[in-house]
Formats: C-alpha cells, structure tokens, sequence
C-alpha cells in the first residue's frame, strides 16, 4: 500500500489527536476567515463613504497644472471641461459624467453662523443606479436651493424652505455672499456625519461662489467598478489622444481616510493571520510528533516489510496535508455557516423597528481564504517535516521491540 494511502487511512480511523487538532486549526481557520471578512466589509463601507458619501466617485478627472500658475490653473477652461465631459461620456462603461467644484466659507442665517464645506453639482437625473444612491436632491427650478446634511442643519437651525447667507472668497480673494434656500434635508444613511462635502449646491452657484466659469474636475461613475483601474487606463489614453492635460484620480486617491484604515487593518490582519499560523503550526508540529512517538511500533513493522525510509517520510507529511485538508474544508462550511447567521442575525435587526443602522454585514474575502488555505498546507507540510524525518531515522529493531 502507498504511504499516501496509509496516511490517509490513518486520518480517517478517528485517532482522538488528530480529530483533536484538525478541529483546532478548522476553528483558527474560521477565525481568520471571519476577520478577513470583516476586513472586506470595512473596506465595501470605506469605498460606498468615498464614491457615493463623499461623492468623490470612482474616477475623478482634474487638469494638469503645467504652468504652475495659481489655482485657476488646475481647472479646466469652459471649452476644455466640455470636451472632457464628452469624451468620458463616450468611454465604454461609464455610468454617469458630472462636473463638481468644491467651495468653502461661512452660512449664516441671522441667529446662527457656523464654517461649511461645499460641493457644487449639477441635478442628474435618476434614471442611472449611481445617481439614485447619491445623497441630497437639488431642484432645478430653484436656481439658488441647497441640500443640507441632517448635521449641518440642525447646527444652523435650517428646515426645509429655510433661508441661509453662504459667504465664500472667490479665486482672487474677495468675499462673495449669496442668498441660498433649503430644499432638502438628506441624511448620510449611517455613514459618519463629518463627511467632507456636507452642503450641496448647484454648480452655476459655486462658480459664482469662487468668482469663475471654470470647473475644478469631472467626476466619473462606474457601471462596473471591478474595472475602475481599466477604466482609468483607458480614460487617462483617451485624454491625451485629444491633447488635453488632465489627469485620472482613484477614488482611493482622493480618499484621505482610505490610506490611513487601508494600513491599520492591514497590520491588524497580519497580526492575526499571524498568531493563526503560529497556532496551527504549533498544533500540527506537537501532534504528528505525538503520533510518530505513539506508532513506533507500526513504523518498525512497515520498515520490516520492506518500506523504505523515505516512505516513511512520506507517509507522516501526508498523514500532515490530510489534517490540514480536513480542516480546511471543515472551516470553510463553518465559515461561511457562521457568516449567513450573523447576516440573516443582522438583517432582522435592521428590520426591527425602532433600529436606526444595521449592524455591518459579514462579506467572505474568497481570495484572502484561498491565499489562507496555500499558507496551511504549507505551513502543515514544514511543521511536520522534523518529526517525519525523525521517524525516518529511525532504526528497525528498537521499534519493534517497543
């Protein structure tokens, strides 16, 4: 019989050690699976904050700044932002193309005054999914209404119809106050109330606002955002095909959160990917020694009957492969087990009256659990290298007398 052959029957006779350790790193797998998935779900919310909070979107096109002038250098001229509206219109899987100006200064409403901080858009249609999911409504018959965030209005006192002064500082450094009316109140749904463009307001107004017809950037999304890096390639050629100098931001480039949680769960998933792995090693190299100590007898007999050394070698590091198999299969059934009743957990929360949010939902990272499925093998197979070659080394005679 082959040593693999062996080591599987042996897996499979139920010794209590070994049902002991494939369970051990069956659960440390489950935990590591799990983490990864809330790692995953962290970054889906980061990314939903970002393109559709935030409205950064999943690409953003600014001008190049190639004379190094003053600011107005960095946006596009009237004839420029229509040609770059065009052209990403025309770029295959391109959801929706809007341009935004970000402006900043003081509301007040007479009683109260607080500082804000400005997106200017223009109203999109809500025939495309993106324009839909995004946050405040501005009415195009009113060309001075703004949509406020629930925080910024209840810091301002403001209702809808509310009337507010938005005073801001143009390009060139002279204050410009404009009469603005509110026409929605929009909540963040959920997402953290500092968000970075809270106060919305049409874009002819935040020109105004910064005393300019030009427009600080184009905002691209998506239909497909799997393909945001493609895309962006594509784009970025397309541009300066036509000869315009523009350049093509990420929203993980214009995020400044996205790096700083990015590098915090990162170090956090290896620090517990870590102590998984150090547990599983330690788990397998103390049970194959166990078992190699426990069937010496069994070896003795094998090398009586003509197994080579090698084969016994074999026969310990597969019996090693088979646990951790066993395991992993173990803990991919328990995992994602675990992560559909913590969803569905979730779910009947967030449709219980009374919640406000419902609790983040568990995603399975599937490419983190293939790569933690590679690292277990291979860690099974090393940590039992040392024992299995001990056994190996093994003389015949002694064994069999044990």
């Amino acid at each position: 019989m082959s040593p693999a052959r062996l080591a599987l029957r042996a897996v499979t006779r139920g010794n209590p050690r070994s049902l002991l350790a494939v369970f051990l790193i069956a659960a440390s797998l489950c935990v590591l699976d799990l983490f990864a998935g809330h790692v995953a779900s962290e970054r889906a919310r980061m990314e939903y904050q970002a393109v559709i909070g935030e409205r950064l979107g999943h690409l953003a096109i600014v001008r190049a700044n190639t004379s190094g002038g003053a600011r107005a250098a960095t946006m596009f001229a009237p004839e420029e932002a229509l040609r770059v509206i065009r052209l990403a219109e025309a770029s295959p899987g391109v959801a929706l193309v809007v341009p935004q100006m970000s402006v900043e200064g003081i509301a007040s409403t007479g009683e109260r005054s607080a500082l804000f901080f400005g997106e200017g858009i223009v109203a999109t249609p809500d025939q495309a999914d993106s324009a839909r999911q995004l946050p405040g409504k501005l009415h195009p018959d009113t060309p001075n209404g703004i949509a406020v965030s629930s925080g910024q209005a209840r810091s301002l006192g403001l209702a809808p119809g509310s009337s507010v002064t938005l005073t801001g500082t143009t390009l060139d450094a002279r204050a410009r106050a404009l009469d603005a009316q509110v026409v929605d109140i929009y909540s963040n749904g959920g997402l953290p109330e500092a968000g970075r463009r809270p106060l919305l307001l049409p874009f002819a107004m935040a020109q105004t606002l910064q005393g300019t017809e030009r427009t600080e950037r184009i905002v691209v999304y998506l239909s497909d955002p799997q393909q945001a890096e493609e895309r962006r390639l594509s784009l970025t050629a397309a541009l300066h095909a036509a000869g315009i100098p523009a350049i093509v931001k990420s929203w993980q480039e214009q995020s400044a959160a996205y790096a700083t949680e990015r590098s915090a769960s990162d170090i956090a998933f290896d620090s517990i990917a870590g102590m998984v792995f150090a547990v599983i090693a330690a788990t397998m190299a103390a049970t194959v020694s166990m078992n190699v100590l426990e069937r010496r007898h069994e070896v003795g007999t094998l090398r009586a009957l003509g197994m080579r050394s090698s084969g016994v070698f074999v026969l310990f590091v597969t019996e090693a492969l088979w646990m951790a198999l066993a395991a992993v299969a173990i803990s991919l059934v328990g995992s994602s087990l675990i992560a559909w009743i913590i969803n569905r957990v979730a779910l009947s929360y967030a449709a219980a009256p009374g919640i406000g949010s419902a609790p983040m939902l568990v995603e399975l990272d599937f490419y983190r659990m293939g790569m933690g499925v590679l690292t277990v093998l291979a860690v099974a197979m090393l940590a039992a290298l040392v024992p299995a070659f001990k056994a190996a080394r093994s003389a015949i005679a002694p064994a069999l007398a044990a």
